[in-house]
């Protein structure tokens, strides 16, 4: 039996849509369906029961149960941001082939957009704010460790991908897709810099990693889902979900989605926002400065994890002035992050935080 016609028998739908299957960007696969009674997801990976699964299966099953335990606690103790809910969990046997599937069902029809406004960031802020507010009573120790594992797997993953992802890249360069960039010369060598530094990084004296709250792990534009009013009405693929550092999330979203920029000269509209209204719902225990030099320490990663997705973008997608603002937005992350560890940046004291020595 089809998958989606499973789901409708079990969850009785009528008069039912089955959009376009896709493949998240850890592997999951993805079916979205609009019925009568409501707008349904399905989250379907290739099951096993071995131990020992190759380190690409092991990180799809990651993903997707990570996704599985957040849409299920989410649901089960009322987490008030804008997540799907939790329906139901199946296993289907094709054969020799086993699947593990799970449903969710959105309360309203969103849409993401290729670059998101302060009104839009805004939305997003005061909602991670609520995130990271959830208390340890929904954060148990058998979630946190069943989360850091998987999250574990996907990033040991994510580090082995991580070289072939540069010399694809390398190769994208010395091809047409280099007049996507403003100077693809100077960019292997950038991310040299990157890796040596990421390498080298010690995380476990890392002030940052003392603030650990729930943290998305994957929050872009795309993940973002706004109403025909320009209401977010869900945030969704939580495959990433894990403990991590507060401005981890939304300085995802200012690499990946706003322009240059608001990046650059407005990016502190968003964490005052983030902050205050954490203040008013949990204060927290570090102050709003330190989440403008957190910001910039974390663009290192950012900017690595990026290049998978700006790689899919360059090949797959059609659209020439989407293809040029997300290289732009990259390469310039990438060139302030070197410009930020090679000390070509120093403190303003303002909302800029930093600018450039040479420019004085």
């Amino acid at each position: 039996m089809h998958i989606t016609d499973l789901v409708v028998r079990e969850l009785g739908l009528t008069h039912v849509h089955e959009l376009e299957p896709f493949a998240t960007l850890n592997g999951v696969t993805v079916v979205d369906i609009e019925s009568a009674e409501g707008y349904f997801r399905v989250h379907l990976v290739r099951d096993s029961e071995y131990l020992n699964v190759k380190l690409e299966e092991g990180s799809k099953l990651a993903a997707y149960y990570n996704s599985l335990f957040w849409h299920e606690i989410s649901t089960a103790e009322k987490i008030p941001i804008p997540s799907a809910h939790f329906k139901t969990a199946f296993r289907i046997n094709d054969g020799d082939v086993k699947h593990a599937a799970f449903v969710t069902k959105s309360e309203s029809k969103g849409d993401s957009l290729t670059r998101l406004g302060l009104p839009e960031l805004e939305q997003v802020a005061v909602q991670i704010a609520k995130l990271h507010a959830v208390n340890s009573r929904v954060v148990n120790e058998q979630f946190a460790i069943n989360v850091e594992e998987n999250y574990r797997n996907i990033k040991q993953f994510k580090r082995k991908m991580q070289k072939d992802l540069v010399e694809v890249l390398e190769l994208a360069l010395n091809s047409e897709v280099k007049r996507y960039f403003v100077n693809p010369s100077s960019i292997l060598q950038k991310i040299g810099i990157l890796t040596h530094h990421l390498e080298n990084e010690n995380t476990e004296e890392d002030e940052k990693n003392k603030h650990r709250v729930i943290t998305h792990g994957r929050l872009t534009s795309d993940v973002c889902k706004f109403d025909e009013n320009g209401k977010l009405v869900e945030i969704s693929e939580w495959e990433n979900i894990h403990l991590g550092n507060p401005v981890e999330d939304l300085s995802n979203l200012l690499v990946t989605s706003v322009d240059v920029e608001f990046r650059r000269k407005k990016f502190m509209k968003v964490f005052q926002v983030y902050f205050y209204a954490l203040v008013d719902i949990h204060p927290p225990n570090y102050q709003l400065t330190e989440l403008k030099r957190w910001f910039k320490e974390f663009e290192a990663k950012i900017v690595m994890d990026g290049i998978e997705q700006l790689l899919i973008t360059l090949s797959e997608n059609e659209n020439e002035e989407l293809k040029r603002e997300m290289a732009y937005r990259w390469e310039s992350a990438l060139e302030d992050t070197v410009d930020f560890l090679t000390g070509n940046y120093i403190s303003d004291d303002e909302h800029t935080f930093f600018s450039h020595k040479e420019d004085e």
